[in-house]
Order: structure tokens, then C-alpha cells, then sequence
């Protein structure tokens, strides 16, 4: 099965300094992050493996990094009986 690892940066959600000890990000909708990565990956038939996401935050800005694999056609054998 080829798979491949991916960083993606995530434009626009960077956190804000709220006072000394806090900051946050702007509201943003993971399902809508989700569905910009499958496009991403789409026309190389690869499959998101959301499960190995994982969120990380480098210099303020978020990045989501994980796993893709290769979309594999299933193969069937059939075996034909007769009684």
C-alpha cells in the first residue's frame, strides 16, 4: 500500500495574543479544512487517514499533518461451483 505523510498550512488561523498568559485562533470549521485536504488529494487517488492527524502550532500558525494512502482498487477471485 503506498502512503505519504503531508504538512499542510492552515492560512488564516494563527493565534492572537488575548493577555500574558493566553492566546487563541479565530473560529474555523474542521469540517470545511477536511474537505479542502481531500480535494488536495483527490485527483492523485489518495485517501485521507484522518485518524493519523494531528494538529500542530509552529510560530502562532496551525498546520495539520498526517497520513494519505493510495486508493487500491479491490480484486476479487470468483470460484464457480455446480452441484
Amino acid at each position: 500500500m503506498e502512503s505519504k505523510i503531508f504538512s499542510y498550512k492552515v492560512d488564516g488561523v494563527a493565534l492572537e495574543p488575548v493577555n500574558d498568559q493566553l492566546s487563541i485562533s479565530p473560529v474555523f470549521d474542521r469540517k470545511e479544512l477536511l474537505t479542502k485536504l481531500k480535494d488536495l488529494f483527490k485527483d492523485d487517488d489518495y485517501k485521507l487517514d484522518e485518524r493519523s492527524f494531528d494538529y500542530k502550532i509552529k510560530d502562532g500558525q496551525l498546520y495539520i499533518e498526517g497520513a494519505v494512502t493510495k486508493h487500491v482498487e479491490a480484486k476479487s477471485i470468483g470460484f464457480m461451483s455446480g452441484k
